[in-house]
Order: C-alpha cells, then structure tokens, then sequence
C-alpha cells in the first residue's frame, strides 16, 4: 500500500503527467496534484460540492489562491484527458495479493463485466443521450467496468455514453480477450460474435443463456423448452448437463447447465413476467412460462474443471462486483450530479473513480491478511467501504505526506476496519468459500 501511495500519488510524477497530456503547459499557482487532491477528497457529492468549496479547500489545504472563475476553466478537456490517464495508471499499476496456484491450473484470469448507468441533468444529453424508455428527458451516463477475481486488479473503468450499449462495448472489445482466461459476462455482452470470439481465442465463457439463442441437440435438431421440460420429467433429475449447438446462422458447441428452481421462486418469476407483459400490452407465451421454471447457462468449459454443482455458484461470483457498485453509489454517491459544464463534471466523477480505486487498495491489502488466517473468509465489501467514509480525512493526510502510513495504519485504520467480516445470507455461502472451493479443483 505504501508503494502505490508513493508511486502513484507523488507530486513529482502527477505534475508530469499534467504537462505530458497538456493539462498544466507552464508553472502556474495551482499545481495538478493540488488540483486532484482538492477533487479526490471533497467530503459531498458533485451535487453538493460548489467552486467556492473546492477554492476553499485549496486555500486552506495548499494555500493557493485562486478565484472560483479561475478554477472553472481549469475543468477543461486536457484537464479530462489528464486524469484519464491518472486513472489508467492507478488500474494498470495495482499490485497483485492473490496467488490462487491451484486455479491458475485452468485459467489465467477470471473477468467479470458488467455496467452501471445514471441519470444526468437534461443539459448533458447531447453529450449523454438517454435512450428508450430510460430516462427520456434526462442525461444518461454509463460506467463500464471489468474486474479480474484473480489477481484483484480492475481492467476497465470508464465512463461512456450509453449509445454504446453492452453489445456494442462487447464487439468493441474482443481484441482484449486473451487465451486461458475465463470470462463471465451479463446478458447484455453476449452474442454470437463475442461467443465465437472467445472460443477462436482459445478462452471461456459462462453467462446465462440469451432469450433469443435457438437451442440444438448435437444432431442439429431444434430443442424448445417443451422438451427440456420432457428431459426433466422423465429423468426425474433438478439439473442436466447437455452438449448443444446455439443460434442458427453460425452454430456454436458448448454446454448447456439447467437447473430447476424452487416453486416460490417458480412463481414469483411468473408474476413478474405477467407484469411486464402487461405493461407492454402482450402476452405471455407458453415458452416463456416454461423457461421461468429454470436458471440455464452456458460455457464451454471442460466438465471436469467446472462440474454441473459448481456452474450457478461460480456465475454468481459477478454479484459480488455489483454489489461494489451499489456501494459506491449508496456510499459515495458518484450517481448525484447537478448542472455544471461537462468537462467539470467529468472531471470530478474521474477523481473520485481514483478515490475509490486508492481506498480498493486498502480493502485488498485487508482481506488478503484476512484471508491468510483464513481461506474462506473476507472483508465484507459493504461494511468496508462504509467505513472509508470515517478515515478519508486521515487518508488524505498519508497522500500528502504529512502522516506516516505506519502510524496511519495502526492508530486509525486498523481500530475502524474491526468487525467488517463477510457474513453469508441463512442457507448461503459467503463469496470467499465459493472462490475456495473452486481453489481445490484439480
């Protein structure tokens, strides 16, 4: 944590990277570091923090004097692209704490994706449009991101419009899949040229079956979901484990997991299917029923590395990156905004991206000691997190170099982490004895 303090947050190296991206051209009252620090930290919201509360925290902070007129043209487009680069640097440069040996014997990397999307004031939805029947008069903001569960690092974080949709950002990005590594992925990534791309490049897949993929059996024959029922019935099994092609123009071989759910569950997706399709004025198909009835999946991902009773468990895996996000939202608010000009608002959404990722640091570098004692505990995200809000003042003052980290850590952080373990919900396991359990396959 030290290193990536020193290195990362140095004065020294972010002033470079100011004048390398042109933000900072020639010596001026307000250095960058001061500019990012001032960002970083801000206790409120980008709703609620004002110019003559970022001003006024540079006076006090830095002393710098500078007018409210003078730092708004400071929120420029170098001044974005400066700390995009900030941030590419604080993803590209974590250090890895995890060796999960026994798992690296089957995969490089496990990379769960997802998106988050927010609405922004009307003014921004010529930058970011709304779309559909989402947000129509609104702004829309969309935060790609991807998280590798093996090594601990995030790969991508980044703000985008939502015209590029998941399916968009998906073809956009095969060129970043790598071979070995396994890849878990929202509906709303999965195609079919993102699935054969995975295979062609030799890695994995696992998500949930897409509605509109037309099953085959092996012999190329249709398989509705009539005769999966039939499987079912016949065999008198809760789960089967077929090889199957899917789509039809370009057919795909994989493994198709399903399994059934519990009757409460069986009827509450019903009712929630009924809603919908009443809202939308249409019906609901007997298809449609019958398919509430399971949770399929697929993969092409050898049975023997990832047997049927592990497929739901470790899809599951990608909650535990949303739930990073719902916190981050709750917590830090990074969904609150109000009307500013875009490059300002970019910017302070940006700096407290960065915030975050210093404060991930911290959060591995805990769970991994945790972990140590114990392979199959951990820090709970939610807890953790919370309690960033109480020592972000003192974190600041490490940044700046005007507390020791040692002393930081034993008189401060260490007392506020205290009882923030992962607790599983009654008759669930907690994400880290799911990740140990994969550990152990052979």
């Amino acid at each position: 944590m030290e290193f990536c303090i020193e290195r990362n947050f140095s004065s020294e190296r972010i002033n470079e990277l100011a004048k390398r991206t042109g933000f900072v051209k020639r010596s001026r009252k307000l250095a960058a570091c001061d500019f990012v620090n001032t960002l970083m930290f801000s206790s409120g919201n980008q709703a609620t923090t004002s110019l003559p509360d970022m001003t006024a925290d540079l006076s006090q902070q830095f002393s710098v004097d500078i007018s409210k007129e003078g730092l708004h043209k400071k929120f420029s487009a170098q001044g974005v692209g400066f700390l995009k680069e900030l941030l590419k640097i604080q993803l590209s440069q974590q250090v890895s704490l995890q060796e999960h040996t026994d798992l690296k014997k089957h995969f490089t990397a496990i990379n769960i994706k997802d998106s988050s999307k927010f609405s922004l004031p009307d003014i921004y939805n010529g930058d970011y449009p709304s779309f559909g029947n989402f947000s129509k008069t609104n702004g829309l903001m969309n935060l790609q991101y991807e998280y590798d569960l093996m090594s601990g690092k995030w790969i991508v974080l980044e703000l985008t419009s939502v015209k590029r949709n998941d399916q968009q950002d998906s073809k956009q990005t095969i060129e970043s899949l790598k071979q070995g590594e396994l890849y878990i992925r929202d509906l709303g990534y999965i195609t079919p040229t993102y699935l054969k791309a995975v295979v062609d490049r030799e890695a994995y897949f696992l998500n949930r079956i897409p509605p509109q993929a037309n099953i085959y059996t092996c012999e190329n024959k249709p398989m509705g979901w009539k005769q999966i029922a039939g499987k079912f019935k016949k065999t008198g099994m809760r789960t089967l484990d077929m090889d199957v092609l899917l789509y039809q123009r370009e057919l795909l071989k994989c493994r198709l997991v399903i399994e059934m759910v519990t009757d409460d569950e069986y009827r509450n997706r019903l009712r929630q299917a009924e809603c919908s399709a009443k809202k939308h004025g249409v019906g609901l198909s007997k298809e449609h029923k019958l398919r509430c009835r399971y949770n399929a999946f697929i993969t092409n991902v050898d049975r023997e590395i990832l047997p049927i009773e592990k497929i739901r468990r470790t899809y599951y895996l990608r909650w535990q990156i949303e739930l990073v996000f719902k916190t981050w939202k709750s917590f830090f608010e990074i969904n609150k905004v109000k009307k500013v000009k875009k490059e300002r608002l970019e910017c302070q959404l940006l700096s407290k991206l960065i915030w975050v990722l210093l404060n991930w640091q911290l959060f591995r570098s805990c769970n991994h000691y945790v972990q140590r004692q114990a392979s199959q505990g951990g820090i709970s995200v939610l807890k953790f997190f919370k309690r960033c809000i109480t020592f972000s003042n003192t974190l600041r003052s490490v940044v700046l170099n005007s507390m020791d980290i040692s002393d930081w850590l034993r008189k401060i952080f260490l007392p506020l982490i205290e009882n923030t373990g992962c607790e599983a919900p009654a008759g669930k396991t907690t994400h880290y004895k799911t990740i140990d359990s994969l550990m152990s396959l052979s």
